[in-house]
């Protein structure tokens, strides 16, 4: 159990030597992967995003991508008794390509990390991958990537949704995304987003607003953001936006990484458990009081194909949100068949 609690402490140390010790800005899951967002300790500047699972023979392996899109993998096991900086010759082989020599380098007493190269061609090689097998002091450790898929570009997808919303888009060297345009008005979860998104987002927004019996709604124009629409009461704001093809965790994670980087106080987030045929939902808080927000989110699958994050927010307290976020929940089931 005790080694189970450290999982946080790990996936925030994983930044490796760089980072002598973080602090978690929010957590959330990929598959069997547990991953996270993580600051610079006591700074709320955000420094890398990583994800880790547990093996049978106890060892916990983990990536993480820094917000200079550099990465790595790391190895960890309560037995192990290791002297930190102390760095070890190890060789790693994907799916039986050729072995790869690195350097395994201690950063705790329980783990060890192996920075990676720079390439696209060694990042798609562990996304497509079956088995992983190191060989390190007189032994060879065999992994599954189970997940790898959806974990490695998880963890891109959060590295950006924490750097661009609030304008750090500079990127050196980076193979796995292009940086943003610059001279843009429009934020870079924005960039690119269909005009027939749009129109089906506001639809959608109008029918289930109205079916939900909320009343004096505007819809936002212009420049909308990360959604694709956006709608306001006095009270009440939301949103709902279209992805066609990322999964549900991989949507989570990246609305909980547009809601840290423009909170500038205390910030939550979590999953809502879900009875019957619930959808998967979640909320961020940011701040307390009058000052605070709290947004409820929930993942529908669209007829089209992909998914709908539809959120239901408010400023100060939460409870006018969860109300209607309810109602408005129970629309949209009836308005899309579920």
């Amino acid at each position: 159990m005790q080694w189970l609690m450290a999982l946080g402490a790990i996936l925030a140390l994983v930044a490796g030597p760089r980072a002598a010790a973080a602090d978690t800005l929010y957590e959330f899951q990929v598959g069997t992967w547990t991953a996270g967002a993580y600051s610079k300790q006591n700074t709320r500047q955000f420094n890398h995003c990583a994800a880790a699972a547990t093996y049978n023979s106890g060892i916990m392996m983990l990536f993480s991508v820094s917000r200079s899109y550099a990465w790595s993998m790391s190895f960890a096991h309560r037995a192990w008794r290791l002297t930190p900086g102390q760095s070890y010759d190890i060789a790693f082989t994907v799916d039986g390509t050729p072995p790869i020599g690195a350097r395994a380098i201690a950063i705790g007493p329980n783990q060890v990390e192996v920075p990676l190269a720079d390439s696209t061609e060694l990042f798609q090689r562990f996304r497509q991958g079956q088995q992983l097998r190191v060989a390190a002091a007189g032994q060879v450790l065999a992994f599954n990537l189970t997940g790898t898929s959806q974990v490695l570009p998880a963890l891109l997808r959060c590295v950006q949704a924490n750097l661009q919303p609030s304008g750090s888009t500079t990127v050196a060297a980076n193979p796995f995304a292009a940086p943003a345009p610059a001279n843009t008005a429009a934020t870079p979860a924005s960039q690119g987003r269909p005009a027939a998104y749009r129109a089906e987002a506001v639809s959608l927004a109008a029918n289930i607003l109205g079916s939900a019996g909320v009343v004096g709604f505007h819809m936002v124009d212009g420049d909308t953001g990360f959604a694709d629409a956006r709608w306001r009461t006095d009270r009440l704001f939301g949103m709902v936006r279209i992805e066609p093809k990322e999964p549900p965790g991989l949507i989570s994670a990246e609305a909980i990484g547009v809601d840290v980087a423009s909170c500038k106080s205390k910030f939550a987030s979590g999953s809502i458990p879900g009875t019957d045929n619930e959808v998967p939902r979640m909320f961020t808080k940011c701040g307390e009081g009058d000052q605070g927000w709290t947004i409820y989110y929930f993942i529908l699958p669209r007829k089209a194909g992909g998914h709908y994050l539809i959120g239901t927010g408010t400023s100060g307290s939460d409870e006018p949100a969860r109300q209607v976020e309810s109602d408005i929940r129970q629309a949209t089931l009836k308005l899309t068949g579920r």
